[in-house]
C-alpha cells in the first residue's frame, strides 16, 4: 500500500498533463484513460480525484464539443463508480 500510492500519483499526473494537448484526439483518449483508471481503482481513485479536478474543469469548457461532452459523461461515470456527486469538488 505504501509504495502503491506514490507510483499511482505519478502516473496519474502524467496522464492528466495529456489533457492539455493541442490535439483534441489526445484529450479525448486521455479522458478515456482516466475513466478506465477510475473504474479499475474504484474507491481508491478518490485519493487521486482532487488532483484531477482542475484538469477536468478545463475540459468541461473545451473548445471541442466532443471533448466537452465526453468529459461531462465521464464525470457522471466517475460519480457512479465513487458513489458520490463530484459537484462540490468543482465548486471549490
Amino acid at each position: 500500500e505504501e509504495t502503491f500510492q506514490p507510483l499511482w500519483r505519478q502516473i496519474h499526473y502524467q496522464i492528466l498533463l495529456k489533457t492539455r494537448s493541442n490535439l483534441s484526439k489526445v484529450r479525448l483518449a486521455t479522458l478515456n484513460v482516466l475513466q478506465e483508471l477510475s473504474r479499475k481503482l474504484g474507491m481508491n481513485y478518490q485519493s487521486l480525484l482532487p488532483e484531477a479536478i482542475p484538469f477536468m474543469a478545463e475540459l468541461m469548457e473545451d473548445p471541442n464539443d466532443e471533448v466537452e461532452k465526453t468529459c461531462h459523461r465521464i464525470i457522471i461515470d466517475m460519480e457512479s463508480t465513487l458513489g458520490e456527486s463530484l459537484q462540490d469538488y468543482f465548486n471549490n
